[in-house]
């Protein structure tokens, strides 16, 4: 007997999307305001004895009525086309033209977002609507201005093309462009000159058979007889001619350099404004070394911790810069200390390692502990700090032993990025 009055709340939160939905999708921006300045108006002037208000009303009412008819027309025959953006970055505007077309006159036509782009992604989109009209064989453009206010994903409304009546009041059904596009709004980053990193090559176990052809390269030192699984592109055609039997390449190992970007992502349940503006800036930081890193001819390991640990590559073939941006769009910030998951994932491969740059948020006992254990297994370590004031703990002394160490507040990381997007 309890369950019918629990399903009408369900009913009539559907019956409100719909009527929210069809209020959102079939009235324009003008069309609301409109409807809502005639009902106050006709509430106001029900007395048409005491108020002369009713006579707003007879002039609203008769254009917003004509324009309800524009819901029962069909969709308008015209063709959408263009492609949103993917990838967007930070603080920058892009313009996406797209464009309308029609094999014959079309009338006014309404051009808007099926719904309202989501603030959460702080994503801004220009116009949000528009009028457009197609009067001859050539398309109508429409230029659409993303600018996204801080990195994040945002996934897109739909958005749609309709028939509108000459005041621009209420639509008809829509022409779509298809709804759920997702938009990575990339990191804010700078150009990096050439760094005084520590240079060094190691020995790279088994090499990297996908790696560009780049420094030192492989070289074909001789032939032996196949194995159950070597790669076919490694056939040596014209020995097997000659044998009668398959025969394979060989290649002398790689030494090169490979480095690893460690990101510090820890931040307190509820961190400050201050402290969120630190976070931000290292990611900026660390996007702009990627950025550097992906030109060269070395392999570059980005390790991050969020509620996950984020592992990408890049440089000599293995991957791209978008790869490494992909991941900082979406990195939130950990609440437990992260070096308990880097530390196991980059104490394990330090044997390939030439260097580690690691980008600090503050300096502790527990950072300079992990930074010594790698600066004990002979690899060279880089520090970039990313703080403003005192640190819990002076690292003056400590950056002598382990190594060079930079200093960054988010105010110059903040003077670097609009210098760089100044002079874009």
């Amino acid at each position: 007997m309890a369950t019918a009055p629990l399903s009408r709340p369900l009913e009539s939160a559907r019956l409100f999307q719909a009527i929210r939905g069809l209020y959102r999708r079939r009235l324009t921006a003008r069309g609301r305001f409109v409807l809502w300045a005639t009902l106050a108006v006709g509430f106001v002037g029900i007395d048409t004895r005491r108020a002369l208000v009713f006579m707003l009303f007879g002039l609203a009412a008769p254009p917003l009525l004509t324009a309800l008819l524009h819901l029962f027309r069909s969709r308008p025959t015209v063709r959408l086309t263009g492609r949103l953006p993917g990838r967007l970055t930070a603080g920058r505007d892009i313009v996406v033209p797209l464009r309308v077309a029609s094999d014959r006159p079309t009338g006014p036509l309404s051009f808007f977002w099926e719904a309202p782009v989501a603030a959460d992604g702080g994503l801004e989109v220009r116009p949000l609507e528009t009028f457009v009209e197609i009067t001859g064989e050539r398309p109508e453009r429409v230029d659409l201005v993303f600018r996204p206010r801080r990195r994040g994903r945002t996934v897109l409304p739909g958005l749609g093309v309709a028939h509108t009546d000459p005041f621009g009041l209420a639509r008809s059904k829509a022409v779509w462009l298809p709804p759920g596009q997702v938009v990575l709004a990339y990191p804010r980053y700078f150009t990096l000159d050439e760094l005084p990193l520590p240079a060094g090559r190691r020995y790279q176990p088994g090499g990297i058979p996908l790696a560009s052809k780049v420094g030192e390269s492989l070289e074909f030192v001789g032939t032996r007889e196949y194995r159950e699984g070597d790669p076919l592109r490694k056939i040596h055609w014209p020995s097997w001619g000659r044998l009668g039997r398959p025969v394979v390449k060989e290649y002398q190992e790689e030494y090169f350099s490979r480095l690893a970007l460690v990101l510090d992502t820890f931040l307190p349940r509820r961190p400050r404004p201050r402290e969120r503006a630190r976070f931000e800036a290292a990611i900026s930081v660390l996007a702009s070394f990627a950025g550097h890193f992906s030109r060269s001819d070395q392999v570059v390991d980005i390790l991050a911790a969020g509620p996950d640990l984020y592992e990408v590559s890049t440089g000599r073939s293995l991957g791209y810069l978008d790869n490494v941006l992909d991941v900082l769009a979406c990195l939130e910030a950990s609440t437990a200390p992260p070096f308990a998951s880097i530390g196991p994932a980059l104490l394990d491969r330090l044997e390939g390692l030439t260097t580690v740059v690691a980008v600090m948020l503050e300096w502790d006992e527990a950072r300079e502990a992990f930074l010594r254990r790698v600066r004990g297994r002979g690899v060279e370590v880089s520090v970039v700090l990313v703080h403003e004031g005192e640190t819990r703990q002076p690292w003056g002394r400590a950056s002598v032993e382990l190594g060079e160490l930079t200093r960054f507040t988010p105010t110059q990381v903040d003077a670097r990025l609009a210098a760089e997007e100044a002079g874009a």
